[in-house]
């Protein structure tokens, strides 16, 4: 069973309140200081949320993302990490952007895609084989990316780079 934390009986309240449905699952994506920011499921949709939390306690929402089933369309959802070190998730011509610190944007984007696959049911889901091998390689390009991001030759590079730059410029100032 998964730990309950204090903030998820505020953020059903809130989507009691503010989407008339109890949530189905709340993910968290990163809770820190006064920043509670989650993936949840309604029956008929997701929400990225980004909660401030008050003084008192209480959470307050910042801003949030509502993708509804009939809106989606498979692979619609983009998460993507800025050179800010925020994660931005889209979804048609909508933006929100959260902490970067513990996941990473593929995560969050496969995680709601999944959620409304499920919510479109066994019927929609790809089920032959190119299909199969297509998400294999879109998951694949995926996990590639975020190596050569995390890769150390790039900056192994720049000071390279910039090492050179500082040497001539010794050597002229030397002169």
């Amino acid at each position: 069973m998964q730990p309950t934390h204090t903030h998820n009986m505020a953020i059903e309240v809130w989507c009691e309140d503010t989407w008339g449905e109890p949530t189905v699952k709340i993910s968290d994506w990163a809770t820190h200081d006064d920043v509670v920011q989650v993936l949840i499921r309604l029956s008929a949709s997701v929400l990225i949320a980004d909660f401030r939390l008050g003084a008192d306690g209480s959470l307050h929402i910042h801003q949030h993302l509502h993708i509804p089933l009939e809106k989606w369309n498979p692979g619609s959802i983009q998460g993507l990490r800025t050179s800010e070190g925020k994660t931005r998730f889209q979804h048609r011509r909508q933006s929100i952007y959260l902490s970067s610190e513990l996941r990473v944007p593929e995560w969050g984007a496969a995680l709601l895609e999944d959620w409304l696959m499920s919510m479109r049911g066994a019927i929609n889901r790809p089920k032959d084989r190119i299909q199969r091998i297509n998400e294999v390689k879109r998951l694949k390009l995926s996990v590639e990316r975020n190596l050569e991001n995390a890769s150390m030759e790039k900056a192994v590079d720049e000071l390279g780079s910039l090492s050179e730059r500082l040497a001539s410029i010794d050597q002229r100032l030397a002169t």
